[in-house]
């Protein structure tokens, strides 16, 4: 019994009291969301609460983040194929999938002396900052237009949630705080996109846009946090 209470006293610790407030805050809403409308959405439920764990654990820099992303990515990409994002779903099945594999082999990598879970943060120079923003915005001026000739419902959206979170998941994987600069833009983004699938009638758009609000949440968290004595 004792064993049990330090484990749970343990567990209850292990978040701090922000992020209990966004774990807690992503079921609140889930159960809103499935009272108001009367519908239970199950793969919805899971991805949203795996998808917050996983990003809540990414900002804690704990490598086990990947195993809740794995869960995540794959049920989104299938609730984003229902929509019709083929960049969520391209950018979910094809590349964050195996993302996880590899981004926990580097994590391993970089774990801080003395940790078997927690890793080294670090920055990228003013050189690579401005390549970084000169990349993005042509490649997501020219997704937008290939995902435009392929009827997507918000092109533009569509283009700058894919290639962001495809440079932002390469920076993580690699332990730059920088990363969460991008995933902030992403959220807004993709908070804007799904908002949008809600009022064309998409019934599992208003649990995955609870979700994306929590992560912009977790991100600027994330910001603070990971810009805490870095190395350049």
């Amino acid at each position: 019994m004792k064993n049990n209470k330090n484990f749970f006293i343990s567990a209850l610790k292990f978040f701090t009291p922000y992020e209990w407030f966004l774990l807690i805050t992503i079921i609140t809403l889930n159960i809103i969301v499935a009272v108001v409308t009367g519908e239970v959405k199950p793969l919805s439920i899971i991805a949203a609460v795996s998808g917050v764990l996983c990003v809540v654990l990414v900002a804690k820099k704990h490598i086990s983040n990947y195993i809740f992303g794995l869960i995540q990515v794959s049920l989104y990409a299938y609730l984003s194929w229902g929509v019709g994002y083929w960049g969520e779903v391209a950018l979910n099945a094809l590349y964050y999938v195996p993302m996880q594999f590899i981004g926990f082999a580097l994590w391993r990598k970089r774990l801080k002396e003395g940790s078997k879970t927690e890793v080294k943060s670090r920055r990228l120079t003013d050189e690579q900052r401005v390549l970084m923003f000169v990349a993005s915005l042509v490649i997501v001026l020219i997704g937008a237009q290939v995902l435009a000739h392929f009827d997507d419902p918000a092109p533009y959206l569509d283009s700058i949630t894919t290639v962001l979170s495809v440079i932002a998941m390469l920076l993580m994987v690699n332990t730059y705080a920088e990363q969460w600069y991008l995933w902030i833009v992403v959220n807004v983004a993709t908070i804007a996109m799904w908002l949008m699938a809600h009022f064309n009638g998409e019934p599992n758009a208003l649990v995955i846009c609870t979700m994306w609000i929590v992560y912009l949440l977790n991100s600027i968290n994330g910001l603070v946090q990971w810009s805490k004595k870095v190395k350049v």
